[in-house]
């Protein structure tokens, strides 16, 4: 085990992958509780939540200190991008330390605050101050020290369609229950695709919900969950808040000018063309994930974690894969309604 030389010397890795995807969430809990870092009067329980990861928290004389993350290689997450996303936000002071990783594993401090919630992303003074932090993120590909994934949306969601069409050999080869949506929703992802302009990748979190963002008592902005942490279009950043803001035009706009300041009409438009198509690939992403992890339900978070964490984040929404997908896709068709002649036809 060793330290680095990047501002995280006091941070402890290990090479050595100890975790195995298949174990239950009672034997992750007890071989966290086990490792060599806590202090005494340490307590781990599970924090449920996580779509591709499950969440612990270390409480330490009953208080919660340590956030603990176990994660495998799935969808378009790999975990060394996780921990060097994890490390990068921390250079640039916008989220925790890192404390603990391991191949499988990582320790972060918690991040001590109010997290906000679905209807704070629709407070002006909220979506400033997540933009301003969202400009530290794609000003500081400095601070990424090793390699990194790169990401494109639109690639990833045709991958998940491949498998919805086919099935899994989890589920028997069964097709997706949405097979028969997928020539359409094939058409409307290639359609916005094109509406993207040549663009210069930046460093980019990808995740950009309520779930992950919170408010520190000194009133900042802080990010954690970097399983998207990647290269790719700043845009999708801003069009997948906005996403969740359930933004008019006038907000978009507002948004793209707060962004970038001095803007040019033409430059604006074009701008706003891809948070539009940012906007409507970001709920079709969700979606889309949703029902490829539903073919192989038992991979790593299984359908009773992400029920308990339903019930926790989306109070009222159906508790399952299910619940989100059907939550977002009414929204990810009103945003196709709404911008779909902004991207004609081939």
């Amino acid at each position: 085990m060793s330290g680095d030389n990047s501002g995280t010397e006091h941070t402890i890795f290990s090479e050595i992958s100890n975790v195995r995807r298949d174990w239950s969430p009672e034997k992750v809990r007890d071989y966290i509780a086990d490792l060599p870092i806590w202090p005494e009067n340490t307590e781990v329980r599970q924090k449920f939540g996580g779509l591709t990861n499950r969440t612990y928290f270390a409480y330490v004389d009953g208080a919660p200190k340590y956030a603990i993350r176990v994660g495998f290689d799935q969808y378009r997450t790999r975990q060394t991008a996780v921990i060097e996303s994890t490390l990068a936000a921390q250079r640039l002071g916008i989220g925790p330390r890192l404390i603990y990783a391991e191949p499988n594993v990582s320790v972060t401090e918690f991040v001590e605050g109010e997290g906000l919630s679905l209807e704070d992303m629709k407070d002006p003074d909220v979506m400033r101050s997540v933009i301003d932090m969202m400009k530290v993120i794609h000003n500081g590909g400095s601070a990424v020290k090793e390699t990194i994934s790169y990401w494109w949306p639109f690639d990833t969601i045709r991958r998940w369609m491949d498998a919805m069409e086919v099935g899994k050999a989890a589920t028997d080869w069964q097709p997706s229950p949405w097979a028969d949506q997928l020539p359409r929703l094939r058409g409307i992802v290639d359609r916005l695709e094109r509406g993207i302009g040549p663009f210069i990748p930046t460093f980019t979190h990808n995740d950009m919900t309520f779930v992950n963002l919170f408010k520190s008592p000194s009133g900042e902005i802080r990010i954690i969950d970097w399983d998207g942490g990647a290269y790719g279009h700043p845009m999708f950043d801003l069009g997948e808040m906005l996403m969740w803001a359930e933004a008019d035009e006038q907000t978009c706009i507002k948004a793209i000018k707060y962004y970038f300041g001095d803007i040019s009409d033409e430059d604006l438009e074009q701008r706003l063309t891809e948070v539009h198509a940012f906007q409507t690939i970001a709920a079709l992403r969700l979606v889309t994930e949703c029902l490829y992890t539903d073919l192989d339900p038992y991979y790593h978070v299984t359908p009773e974690e992400f029920a308990e964490g339903m019930k926790e984040i989306l109070p009222g929404q159906k508790a399952a894969l299910i619940g989100l997908a059907e939550m977002l896709m009414p929204r990810f068709e009103e945003l196709w309604s709404d911008y779909q002649h902004l991207f004609p036809e081939a």
